[in-house]
């Protein structure tokens, strides 16, 4: 495998390369480098360089021996890596032949925009790849968490900052990640975090994969009572981070999240007193922070659910309904991706997809996420609720119940808004999928 020689040979190394990943992706914005380029992301420039110099490596050493490489393979990573590779082929393969009929039937063109669709998923591929690579153990477990807590943190004391407008930060902080919604969303009233994103909603189900996780430990670990009030305080902060951002689709997730994630803790446990506490818990604490929300947040939620005077609503719809027109016409194959020519603000990624690349490459995308969500589950099975085993065991097990609900988020969220064409939220994704694909089949 290609992340097991130059400069990722190295188990480090490839876990100092994901956290970077990760980290870029969490908190910084794409990057202006000349006003007429094209911007660009730290994450993107951390997988394509070291793809890069990893294959400069390759070619520079010709004569290195099977056996080297042998070594540095695992059963686990072999396996994942086919199922993965495979995954994006049939997904490659679809995008082709919509682009083809597209031009050979449809009177379409295919431009350089429409290229870089392939650019993009090729990175997706390799920030997979590359968390499957890791051997992840104790340690690179550690590692892996203590990244996602020092984001959470940043996240945090950015979003209440932004709220409060602590230090004037929306005069000179904000700026930096969203400038182009700083009037209408931070500045407007009620005020609509945006943490280290360019958009509320974006940040919305930032949080509610990360209250995922935190959720999940809370109930399934046995943990101290110290480790547990911290879990519950940082459910708390997660949830009210998402209240602030005053996303509707991400609230929905919320509830989606929260109650699959009861109703698995109970019936695992089979409906044992503490975890109908915890539950019971949870669902005060979420009471709670809804019930204290301002009066503006309250209006904005009853705004959203009457169709009728929802501008919000309604231009979902108007995007979506031109889409749904051109599917009409070509379900099958769709018209190709077409960037230059049709719109891309569709606010519906089944609806976009499908515009572009018919029900065939529908199927392909939903099995992209469907795929990882499968091995995730059968992973989460794995966790016995009434044998102690602290450890890498469980902890795998323990991300398989995550990812699952973190799937089922996004796959809410997609409804009104897109992961896969969101660089910095598909690559957090894709760190999170890696790692699923890696644990899939391994007994430890």
């Amino acid at each position: 495998m290609y992340w097991n020689i130059g400069v990722t040979r190295a188990n480090s190394n490839k876990l100092l390369l994901i956290i970077a990943i990760m980290l870029s992706a969490l908190l910084l914005p794409s990057l202006e480098i000349r006003p007429f380029w094209p911007r660009v992301r730290l994450d993107d420039a951390l997988i394509f360089g070291a793809f890069a110099l990893n294959l400069l490596w390759q070619i520079t050493q010709r004569f290195h021996s099977s056996y080297d490489l042998e070594l540095t393979d695992h059963e686990g990573q072999s396996r994942g890596l086919r199922v993965v590779t495979k995954v994006f082929l049939l997904f490659l393969a679809s995008i082709i032949l919509s682009n083809l009929f597209a031009v050979m039937f449809l009177h379409g063109s295919i431009g350089i925009r429409d290229i870089m669709e392939v650019v993009t998923f090729a990175k997706y591929y390799l920030i997979i790849t590359l968390a499957l690579a890791l051997d992840l153990q104790e340690g690179e477990f550690a590692g892996l968490r203590k990244a996602f807590l020092v984001g959470f943190g940043i996240i945090l004391v950015l979003s209440w900052s932004q709220f409060l407008n602590l230090a004037n930060a929306n005069a000179w902080l904000t700026p930096f990640f969203a400038q182009s919604h700083l009037d209408n969303l931070v500045n407007a009233n009620p005020p609509r975090v945006l943490g280290t994103f360019d958009n509320p909603n974006v940040m919305g189900i930032v949080s509610v994969l990360m209250l995922s996780l935190f959720v999940t430990w809370f109930y399934f670990q046995r943990n101290e009572r110290t480790r547990a009030l911290l879990l519950f305080v940082a459910t708390g902060l997660t949830l009210k981070l998402t209240f602030m951002t005053i996303s509707r689709t991400a609230l929905l997730a919320t509830a989606l999240v929260l109650t699959f994630l009861s109703l698995w803790a109970m019936i695992k446990f089979h409906w044992k007193k503490e975890v109908l506490l915890k539950v019971g818990i949870l669902l005060l604490l979420t009471l709670t922070i809804f019930f204290t929300s301002p009066r503006d947040f309250v209006s904005r939620m009853n705004e959203g659910t009457n169709f009728n005077t929802s501008t919000s609503a309604q231009g979902h719809m108007l995007r979506a309904g031109s889409a749904l027109y051109y599917i009409h016409l070509s379900p099958i194959l769709g018209w190709g991706t077409a960037k230059d020519t049709m719109t891309t603000l569709v606010d519906n990624e089944y609806a976009l997809i499908t515009r572009r690349y018919g029900i065939i490459g529908l199927a392909m995308y939903l099995w992209l996420f469907l795929r990882p969500a499968k091995a995730a589950l059968q992973r989460g099975r794995l966790f016995n609720a009434y044998t102690y085993e602290p450890g890498m065991r469980e902890n795998k097990s323990l991300l398989g119940v995550a990812f699952v609900a973190t799937t089922l988020a996004l796959l809410v969220y997609n409804l009104t808004a897109g992961t896969i064409y969101n660089l910095q939220l598909m690559t957090l994704v894709a760190v999170f999928m890696g790692i699923i694909y890696r644990t899939e089949g391994e007994s430890a």
